[in-house]
């Protein structure tokens, strides 16, 4: 069926007289990048088409198809019509994408449609002789019911180098706040002084309610309320859920438990939270403390308490959720005592335990991990994996690959994967601190700002794009810069938070044999 499907469209011979010109976007980046020219390529073809035309010569202009702009390929007609100097409006005609059972009709019934309202001196072929094959496979796997659409959006956007749809996870820094001082946090750790701008720093709900309404728009999936602060301190965290239920995102939220009050507890299991991840790096009173010298050691059995009770409530509403996921990030000053954390997590009856290494940072760099730990921390992993089998909580498994990769002379985990598989962030996740500067990733890399423009402007600017498929070639872009000057590599790429995500997607891409068509 494909066959026949696109030698309709595209028919074999080109019988048009004159010199052919390849077009391959609208935008100088993209074409330069399908036809391996230099940027100013497509100017250059351009003024010589003008120059053919003035001079009373025939020319052909071929809209070259590729796996990077066959969902464009009206606005490549547009730019062609105007080259000759014909009606450019092409605005109306768009490929549908959805639902992706139906994807090789679409863009069938799309290309025809484009053709017919283009002259004889304008052709369309296809440039790249994969592309029919993507499209069929992509279609495929929608009828196979393989994953979601959502999920095959993304990863055809990963193949292709284009934002068909938003990111999956959007992370949103509320405040700047907290009730703790983790020795383990990069932001509140003892010893570190910030200004009361940053610390009176909020998320405003306006800015919040219009960022939401974008992401609804662009199939955004997932919120999450975290950040450099306590989202629960926030005046207005309950109602940022809320409104993202409204919306239809799943809504989810960071907490260190304390505030995580009954009260608290029945309104979140109301509104439909979908995952609460508590912060627990401690398994006793006297750890509890030394990592939050601030609090009483009291403070910890408060925690285990408003957890438990969270886990009754949900159990009595009838509902099953919020999933309650306890974090545990493992260090100095805890690494002796991650089984002790698995029989809280059992008692507490919570859903899930993830243990996590430390990201280091210059702020707590003291609580680097010897050898020694981990050797030690390798030889409790198989006892907090039985202690939470036992006690019917989900071993989330994040420590077993920062193990596997660890270098224990600077303490990163994932230095040379991400290099060599590349970085596919840039289709799945943002960071949006209280500042409004959209993050690429979970470290500050600034895409856009959101006092001077819209999050769907940002999300879906050329700038953006150009990013993505920077990412997707880490290692030759190594020190390609953001608008704040961060570079795409740099040391936090070594212990990359979202490492779990990005293994995820190469997972699934070699899950459904589309690996081959990654890179080109």
């Amino acid at each position: 069926m494909q066959n026949t499907i696109f030698s309709r469209i595209f028919p074999q011979g080109n019988n048009s007289k004159g010199d052919k010109f390849y077009f391959f976007s609208d935008d100088p980046a993209i074409d330069s990048r399908i036809s391996c020219k230099d940027e100013e390529n497509l100017e250059r073809k351009s003024t010589l088409v003008r120059q053919r035309l003035s001079s009373g010569e025939k020319v052909n202009l071929v809209i070259a198809l590729s796996r990077y702009n066959f969902f464009a390929a009206h606005k490549i007609a547009a730019m062609c019509l105007k080259l000759i100097g014909e009606d450019s409006d092409m605005s109306w005609i768009r490929l549908k994408t959805e639902p992706m059972s139906d994807l090789t009709d679409n863009f069938s019934n799309y290309i025809k449609e484009m053709k017919s309202h283009l002259p004889k001196a304008i052709t369309v072929e296809m440039y790249d002789k994969e592309l029919p094959a993507i499209l069929q496979k992509f279609e495929e796997l929608s009828l196979s019911k393989a994953t979601s659409d959502n999920d095959l959006l993304r990863l055809l956007g990963v193949i292709s180098e284009h934002a068909f749809i938003g990111p999956r996870v959007m992370v949103i820094d509320p405040h700047h706040r907290c009730n703790t001082n983790c020795t383990h946090c990069w932001v509140h750790t003892p010893g570190v002084k910030h200004s009361d701008e940053f610390l009176n720093r909020v998320f405003p709900m306006d800015r919040f309610r219009s960022m939401i309404d974008d992401a609804a728009e662009l199939k955004v999936e997932t919120i999450i309320l975290q950040g450099d602060g306590e989202p629960l301190l926030h005046p207005n965290s309950l109602e940022m859920l809320k409104y993202a239920r409204k919306k239809g995102l799943d809504a989810r939220f960071f907490t260190n438990g304390i505030l995580l009050t009954e009260d608290i507890a029945k309104q979140v299991v109301d509104i439909g939270v979908k995952e609460i991840y508590c912060s627990f790096p401690a398994g006793s009173r006297e750890t509890y403390k030394t990592i939050n010298p601030i609090q009483k050691p009291e403070t910890y059995d408060r925690v285990k308490q408003n957890l438990k009770k969270l886990m009754e409530i949900k159990k009595a509403s009838g509902k099953t959720d919020p999933r309650v996921i306890v974090t545990h990030v493992i260090h100095t000053q805890n690494c002796h005592e991650l089984a002790k954390m698995a029989e809280d997590d059992a008692f507490e009856g919570v859903d899930a335990a993830r243990f996590y290494l430390i990201r280091l940072d210059v702020m707590n760099k003291f609580l680097q991990l010897s050898e020694q730990d981990i050797e030690k921390i390798k030889l409790q992993v198989p006892k907090i994996e039985k202690i939470l089998k036992e006690g019917n909580v989900e071993f989330v498994d994040n420590i077993k690959f920062q193990l596997e990769n660890m270098n224990v002379k600077d303490g990163s985990w994932s230095k040379d994967v991400f290099l060599t598989k590349g970085c596919t962030i840039g289709w799945y996740f943002n960071l949006v601190p209280a500042k409004g500067d959209i993050s690429f990733c979970c470290h500050l890399r600034t895409v856009g700002d959101l006092s001077k423009e819209s999050f769907k402007d940002i999300w879906t600017s050329p700038r953006y794009r150009k990013w993505r498929r920077q990412g997707k070639y880490m290692k030759d872009n190594m020190d390609v810069k953001f608008q704040n000057g961060q570079k795409l590599f740099d040391e936090h790429c070594t212990h990359c938070d979202n490492h779990q995500m990005l293994l995820e997607v190469h997972e699934k891409l070699k899950k459904y044999d589309l690996l081959r068509y990654y890179k080109c």
